[in-house]
């Protein structure tokens, strides 16, 4: 059997020392802090949000890690959004309005319950529905609409919606 090693006794620490320790560690602390709600900030202006997101942390979360599978649906389904090109000539790419339209039609972010899909099931109901065309939708610039025109259709025929 070893033998047996004795810690040294570590000397005591005089009320001084135990204070500049603290103040050490409150700076350090206040400076993760400081650093850690830059960093929200910064995430803040970047992904797209509605006026109606409360913006908290674990929010801004949420709808981040949203964007980040809607930028990858939009990678996959070449930039179409319900089979319509996002891009418009004047505008170039509308992510932002995009986004907001496929957050609202997939009920994103008002739910942590994920489905196997890898989105949230709209509220009430157990599994995400398939991408319908939305009926109304006043985020949506009219680029996203004009494919979805027929040429052989004249504005009279479309529902109200389409015109």
């Amino acid at each position: 059997m070893a033998p047996k090693r004795k810690n040294p006794r570590k000397p005591v620490k005089n009320e001084e020392d135990n204070l500049l320790q603290r103040v050490c560690a409150n700076k350090r602390e206040r400076q993760r802090t400081k650093e850690l709600n830059d960093a929200f900030s910064i995430l803040r202006k970047i992904i797209p949000s509605m006026p109606s997101d409360k913006m908290s942390k674990i929010h801004t979360l949420r709808i981040a890690s949203d964007y980040i599978r809607f930028l990858d649906q939009m990678k996959r389904d070449d930039c179409k959004l319900f089979g319509v090109d996002i891009f418009d000539e004047k505008g170039g790419y509308g992510l932002q309005t995009s986004f907001n339209i496929w957050r609202g039609s997939h009920g994103l972010t008002q739910s942590s319950a994920m489905s196997t899909t890898g989105l949230m099931a709209p509220m009430g109901m157990s599994a995400p529905m398939p991408c319908p065309i939305p009926h109304v939708n006043y985020y949506m610039g009219g680029y996203v609409m004009k494919d979805y025109m027929d040429p052989s259709v004249t504005p009279g025929e479309l529902p109200q919606w389409q015109q």
